[in-house]
């Protein structure tokens, strides 16, 4: 597969301008798109699960989002119940990011995590000393739950940090800890973080190349499987959990050439790469705005093209391509912009064309500090815990993928909108649109713009759940079909669909909605 322009994929498909016509009395209609959908997707389509849209939490802060045996998190349950009821299974759990690297594993210790915060504004521990009583957490999420572990990839020998030692044994010992206490509903391993990036830095020397990284992650992954089952290889390894792949061409390190240089699927079940629409990392000056970042479709398209390439470029392995950790702005979020209704309207659209490729799923990152949190778990800085807004898009997703088998096509692609028909087992089953176009709650509400949607013929009494709140720089007042979600977790309000006019529906500024026949 060549490299395009990304900005190629700006064009629409399957779309025909109309004449913008009203469809609700004062409302203030700017655009409106004829919608003509395939009666069936192309064969090439990935078939996605019903918990497409998924999580990563990060290591150091699971016990605080699961709790234990004795002091199980009965908030994080709830939240989670709520997508497994909407989904028909629950979300599959990554735990793992950078804190994993810095994770030591001790058997005889009673706590459950040790992890030192370096002052109260910090936003990870410099270190992890984690116990058995750690892998309590894992049991405590509603059942069929499923988890990625993910281990420490310390140097095999002479390991100086943490004063490891021999690197090889502890990731084997903490794997084996792992292995035996979540026993079934361990999906898989991720056998460190990053890796990408520590070339010349305090975990790999300036000459250690993707080579010797797959070389190494072999050794581990066969020293682990056989340590657990006496078989050489177990698939049972998520691979590479690299970095956002900006470049395919003058960087070696990616996914596809991992499996080049001998990832091979007898151990690798998926490879995983990272995403994020932009960065909040000691910034100076100026940094990202909603415009800018989540709401700049050419800049997510931009990003996501890489995620199209790969997974086209390794689908002929059979190991599947997964986008293993992403949100909205790296270095735990920001403020403003993370944690606000505009991030829920991007994460429907980001996932929507997401399905729309050759990504297996997609795991959303979260921390009890982070800006870019779906739940916050426990109290923290006088906050109690409670849904944050990008969570509304995981409830969204749920219906859009409930019950799996589904596959999806993109109908319109522009710049400030998008529009998808998803199929079930094959058949047209929904429509789901996200308007990207800027509102604020302190605008008159009259003048919002709307964008009219022409539904196929036969979609005349269509029912339709909206996504909505006030405005998307703020982070209350969102409702999904009228609900919301209470300081306990739970789902409230009464459910209200809405009916398409005359096969059409209206998207206002800042708003998503999904189409059902």
């Amino acid at each position: 597969m060549g490299l395009l322009n990304p900005l190629l994929l700006l064009i629409p498909f399957a779309i025909r301008p109309v004449i913008a016509t009203p469809v609700s009395s004062g409302a203030n209609i700017t655009r409106s798109f004829s919608l003509s959908p395939p009666r069936s997707p192309r064969p090439e389509k990935q078939v996605h699960d019903a918990d497409y849209h998924s999580f990563s939490i990060e290591f150091c802060y699971m016990a605080d989002y699961a709790g234990n045996d004795t002091h199980p998190n009965t908030f994080s349950r709830q939240v989670i119940q709520n997508l497994k009821d909407i989904a028909g299974k629950p979300p599959l759990f990554r735990v793992g990011g950078s804190t994993q690297n810095s994770a030591v594993y001790y058997p005889d210790q009673s706590e459950a995590i040790i992890a030192p915060f370096s002052s109260a504004a910090a936003t990870q521990p410099g270190h992890s000393y984690i116990g058995p009583a750690f892998m309590q957490s894992f049991n405590q999420f509603p059942e069929g739950s499923k988890y990625i572990y993910g281990l420490n990839f310390f140097n095999p020998a002479n390991e100086t940090l943490f004063s490891v030692g021999d690197g090889l044994a502890q990731c084997v010992l903490e794997a084996n800890a792992a292995y035996n206490a979540i026993g079934d509903a361990l999906y898989g391993f991720e056998i460190g973080n990053e890796v990408d990036g520590w070339p010349g830095g305090s975990r790999r020397s300036a000459n250690y190349t993707l080579q010797d990284y797959v070389d190494q992650w072999n050794d581990y992954a066969k020293a682990i499987s056989q340590n657990l089952t006496g078989s050489d290889s177990m698939q049972i390894f998520q691979g590479c959990a690299f970095e956002a792949p900006r470049s395919v061409a003058s960087s070696a390190w990616n996914v596809a050439n991992a499996e080049a240089d001998g990832m091979k699927s007898n151990m690798a079940k998926a490879v995983a790469d990272h995403e994020y629409m932009g960065a909040n990392c000691h910034y100076t000056g100026v940094g990202p705005t909603i415009e800018t970042s989540i709401f700049d479709r050419t800049n997510m398209l931009s990003r996501v093209w890489y995620h199209d390439y790969l997974g086209n470029a390794t689908v002929d392995s059979g190991i599947p391509y997964v986008l293993g950790e992403t949100n909205s702005i790296s270095c735990q979020g920001a403020a403003n912009i993370s944690d606000v209704m505009a991030a829920t309207v991007w994460a429907v659209d980001y996932v929507l064309y997401l399905s729309s490729l050759r990504v297996e799923r997609v795991h959303f990152h979260m921390g009890t500090r982070y800006a870019y949190r779906s739940w916050l778990p426990v109290s923290f800085n006088d906050t109690n815990p409670q849904v944050f807004p990008i969570y509304y898009a995981a409830l969204f997703n749920a219906h859009v993928f409930a019950g799996g088998h589904k596959q999806t096509e993109v109908l319109v692609n522009g710049s400030d909108f998008g529009a998808y028909a998803v199929y079930g087992s094959g058949k047209l089953e929904s429509i789901v649109a996200a308007n990207l176009v800027m509102w604020n709650s302190t605008s008159e509400q009259k003048a919002r713009p709307y964008t009219v949607l022409e539904l196929p013929s036969g979609w005349e009494s269509a029912k339709v759940l909206r996504l909505t709140s006030p405005g998307v720089e703020i982070a209350n007042n969102i409702t999904l079909a009228g609900q919301s979600v209470n300081e306990a977790g739970v789902v409230v309000g009464d459910k209200t669909h809405e009916k398409a006019q005359g096969r059409k529906v209206l998207v206002g500024a800042g708003e998503a909605v999904l189409v059902q026949k």
